[in-house]
């Protein structure tokens, strides 16, 4: 019972937890707790609270800020107020909060005796796992992702080389130029995109470089797309690597190796198996490849980043496949993204997104892999 005493203090606008909680966009701080696993409670200002209250499911019992001071006897509304009146009213000591919980509230609830303890853990453990409903919200996402490749691919396509430079529509072609086509059509379609990455020749060794500039002819371009559904929140997440000309037989050298562990780490993924390994395995088939990492470089170059995270209310988020071991179950929803990168020729990267299964995995994605665009 008292594990389950949970507060939040914040806009489900910034707060994956509380969206994740409540399934409903807030913009504006505020609170919600949290008496058992079962029922919990959000006060909302007026001007929310019809909305929140259509919105929100029937596990969410939304007060108004009327109705709070009531129940609760609140000399005001400030967060601290409601929360040592609400622990006045159901004499509660203690509360689990979110490790961003304000410390200046927590400071002042103290003071009167309340505990606020951050969560070191995952604040809800059900997140990690993604229902049904989720995945499909998810596939939303890697859908919006891969009309904003389709996007960028038919430009670079249309383009024509002139100086070794790529030319769109009789401008020169820019990072910019594809950043701002892909965001736009994403928008179109129910999401929005940012930090969106379109990097070019030696801007593409820097795995979250998000470009800038012209386009190069025969230089790898790496497109790095994670966009948000707007109506839940959900992400997706996709990367591939493309050359306009002919790659150099350095960068072949690489993409191969890297689609070959792409695809064996996918083949690899199920319930039970231990993503260390996964990570591992990529690092060995990259040093038997002639591909060397070395992060102690002025510029770290190799492999120099895990082979995956957890995706859902979070681009980033539990499980990671890396060098840590991580055991991966049923309902994980996880990106695969080996890459190579070094700052003589650039990178490669290639991403897809997979849902762990008892005995296999899933792969959201449909985008096609290839390398050069002629």
């Amino acid at each position: 019972m008292q594990e389950s005493r949970k507060l939040i203090y914040g806009s489900s606008d910034g707060s994956a937890d509380l969206l994740y909680a409540i399934g409903v966009f807030i913009p504006d701080p505020v609170l919600w707790f949290s008496l058992d696993s079962e029922t919990s409670f959000i006060i909302v200002s007026s001007l929310e609270y019809n909305r929140v209250k259509k919105e929100a499911g029937d596990h969410v019992c939304v007060l108004s800020y009327t109705e709070a001071i009531k129940q609760f006897s609140l000399n005001d509304l400030s967060p601290e107020s409601q929360i040592i009146g609400i622990s006045k009213y159901y004499r509660i000591r203690r509360w689990l909060v979110p490790s961003e919980f304000p410390l200046a509230i927590a400071r002042k609830t103290e003071v009167k005796g309340i505990k606020i303890e951050p969560v070191k853990a995952p604040f809800f453990e059900k997140r990690e796992f993604k229902s049904t409903a989720e995945i499909r919200k998810i596939k939303d996402g890697v859908r919006l992702a891969e009309l904003g490749l389709e996007k960028a691919l038919g430009i670079i396509r249309e383009s024509k080389i002139i100086d070794g430079v790529l030319h769109w529509n009789n401008l020169v072609l820019t990072s910019e130029i594809i950043k701002g086509e892909i965001n736009s059509i994403i928008c179109k379609n129910g999401g929005s995109a940012s930090q969106t990455i379109v990097a070019c020749g030696r801007q593409s060794a820097d795995p979250h470089c998000t470009g800038s500039g012209k386009l190069f002819a025969n230089q790898p371009i790496i497109i790095d797309i994670f966009p948000r559904v707007a109506s839940t929140g959900y992400y997706g997440d996709l990367t591939r690597t493309v050359v306009k000309g002919s790659a150099p037989e350095i960068v072949w050298k690489a993409f191969d190796l890297v689609l070959n562990t792409y695809q064996d780490a996918q083949r690899k993924i199920k319930s039970g198996v231990n993503g260390k390994t996964i990570h591992e395995n990529i690092v060995d088939s990259f040093e038997k490849g002639g591909f060397k990492t070395d992060l102690t470089a002025s510029v770290p170059c190799g492999f120099i980043h895990g082979t995956g995270h957890g995706l859902g209310l979070e681009i980033h988020e539990r499980p990671r496949i890396n060098s840590h071991r991580y055991i991966l179950k049923k309902g994980h929803v996880v990106t695969v993204e080996p890459g190579l990168y070094y700052p003589e020729w650039g990178g490669i990267r290639l991403e897809d997104v997979v849902v762990v299964r008892k005995k296999s995995h899933r792969n959201l994605t449909v985008a096609p892999v290839y390398l050069e665009i002629p």
